[in-house]
């Protein structure tokens, strides 16, 4: 889904700021202009007119909303797929209030490694500060302090990740030069994945977008990698445990699927205009699901290597020993 660090949102979601100024249409007319009918259980004292579009999604969803006060701080939406066979306006019943835009509300803030972390082992986690770097205090609006750190290679920057925020720590406010220290976040599949020995660490603030300037380089041994294993594997169900060795498995295989036909990847890769676009058009190339695509655009170019094939076959058998003994 598009995300802009620049728009402002109702609630969780982005909006288009010209939209928030239109003057909106009843309801049912706006429902029939992008091809939707209104589910009326859901619409129930909702506003009746001031409808208008506030955000149009390249996946063809489309968000829409009615201010609820005079002031248009606090909004009643809905989320429309209009590409359905059964496209149905379902009202949220509850109101969303107007938030400034992430780079508004992350003015002022940093992420820092505090010094103890420098050489850290892995054994008990990570830990950043979150600093208000800023000569206002700043406020909370909306947004926990969840932090998610990301492993790469040595030396590489970018990156793609998911996350989950279930549950994220409560924000507070800081004072100039004031910092809260908060646990980073590793998703569970990541351990799986991970190899002994060098990588960086990133760790970035999900809902603000605020991340490391700076990669904390750590020294992951399998000793450390086995007990973060072991320990996601005690908090899961065997379903889920398998699930996990599946989705891997997908992974490895869409890797040497795209290694094989690596000159058609970069090619599709070069056409895409969005992050979206170029997943999607991987996952029609390869006939993979969008889980595997997505992690072949994540992938690095020496994954890609057809040369690496070897490896990852011998991935694969790891993989399915794995997956037959649980």
């Amino acid at each position: 889904m598009d995300v802009s660090d620049d728009d402002p949102q109702l609630g969780p979601a982005d909006v288009d700021r010209a939209a928030l100024q239109q003057p909106g249409v009843v309801l049912h007319t706006l429902a029939t202009e992008i091809g939707a009918r209104v589910d009326e259980a859901s619409a129930e004292g909702a506003p009746p007119d001031g409808w208008r579009v506030l955000k149009r999604h390249q996946s063809g969803q489309v968000l829409i909303g009615a201010p609820v006060d005079a002031e248009a701080t606090v909004w009643r939406v809905a989320h429309v797929q209009p590409v359905s066979s059964d496209a149905t306006v379902r009202v949220h019943p509850e109101t969303m209030t107007l938030r400034p835009s992430r780079a508004q509300r992350r003015q002022g803030l940093a992420l820092r490694w505090p010094t103890f972390m420098q050489g850290a082992s892995g054994a008990d986690g990570f830990a950043v500060d979150i600093v208000n770097t800023g000569s206002h205090r700043w406020i909370p609006n909306g947004d926990g302090f969840h932090v998610v750190g990301v492993f790469t290679e040595p030396g590489e920057t970018a990156f793609h990740f998911g996350w989950a925020d279930s549950a994220q720590r409560t924000a507070v406010p800081l004072d100039p030069g004031e910092y809260a220290r908060v646990s980073v976040a590793i998703m569970p599949n990541v351990w799986e994945r991970l190899e002994p020995g060098a990588h960086d660490l990133h760790a970035v603030f999900v809902s603000l977008g605020v991340r490391t300037e700076t990669a904390l380089n750590v020294h992951l041994s399998r000793e450390v990698l086995g007990s973060h294993r072991q320990q996601q594997g005690s908090q899961l169900t065997l379903d889920d445990r398998r699930r996990a060795v599946d989705e891997e498995v997908a992974r490895v295989r869409g890797v040497l699927a795209a290694a094989g036909a690596f000159t058609e990847v970069t090619a599709a890769i070069a056409a895409s205009n969005t992050d979206e676009d170029a997943v999607a058009r991987l996952g029609e190339l390869l006939n993979l699901g969008e889980a595997a695509a997505e992690a072949i655009y994540n992938s690095t170019l020496h994954q890609l290597r057809p040369g690496n094939a070897t490896q990852l076959h011998h991935r694969l058998d790891e993989l399915h020993r794995h997956r037959a003994a649980i």
